[in-house]
């Protein structure tokens, strides 16, 4: 089943979720406080949580951000402000996880909304965006130099177009359900496309899905 996905408008809630998405950049480390703690502790419960510092800026799923958050909550780390990551996730498995105290079934998995994969997202009136800007793949191994990006949007549009994505795209006011993005994702993989960004892959966020490559 399809789920309808609205887009968050607010700057200020986008401000909070840049701040707690991703690797934190290092003005984050003092904003995760615990009673009785120090910025150097902190600094090693980032690190154990899988967000090293220093070192290089980890490439985090949605579900890899929330799971980040709760690694900290759980060594008793709060966010400032009192900021809860799954009231803007609150559809990733994490999150529902921890709502209903058991892990998901591999049918619930595949049943939630997919919103990584900009090609599905829907176009609101009068945002000013077209098809074009919703491309989400290229053929592997074509240039990417911008001299290119025409004539390269248009080849992947098509194949798109093939493979499930909306027609025009941005027409549907609704995201696909985890595995039918996976299916959808694979025939473009089957085309010999690839995604411009690697985390929208239904199987980078989601491995245990039917049909990815264990």
């Amino acid at each position: 089943m399809s789920r309808y996905f609205s887009l968050v408008s607010s700057s200020a809630l986008m401000s909070s979720v840049f701040l707690l998405t991703g690797c934190p950049p290092p003005p984050d480390l003092t904003q995760w406080q615990r009673p009785d703690s120090t910025i150097d502790d902190a600094r090693v419960a980032m690190g154990q949580c899988g967000v090293p510092l220093p070192g290089p800026e980890p490439s985090f799923t949605d579900n890899e951000s929330v799971l980040y958050y709760q690694c900290m909550e759980g060594k008793g780390f709060t966010y400032k402000g009192g900021v809860h990551i799954c009231d803007y996730y609150k559809n990733t498995p994490a999150c529902i996880e921890k709502q209903q105290g058991h892990p998901l079934s591999q049918r619930q998995l595949e049943a939630l909304p997919f919103v990584a994969d900009e090609g599905f997202h829907p176009i609101k009136p009068d945002s000013g965006r077209n098809e074009y800007q919703l491309i989400s793949w290229r053929k592997a191994g074509a240039s990417r130099h911008f001299s290119h990006a025409t004539e390269n949007d248009k080849l992947a549009l098509q194949v798109m177009y093939k493979c499930g994505y909306p027609k025009p795209l941005g027409s549907v006011p609704f995201i696909p359900t985890v595995l039918k993005a996976a299916k959808v994702q694979q025939c473009m993989l089957d085309n010999g496309f690839e995604p411009k960004h690697k985390l929208m892959l239904v199987c980078r966020n989601y491995p245990q899905v039917t049909g990815c490559k264990k």
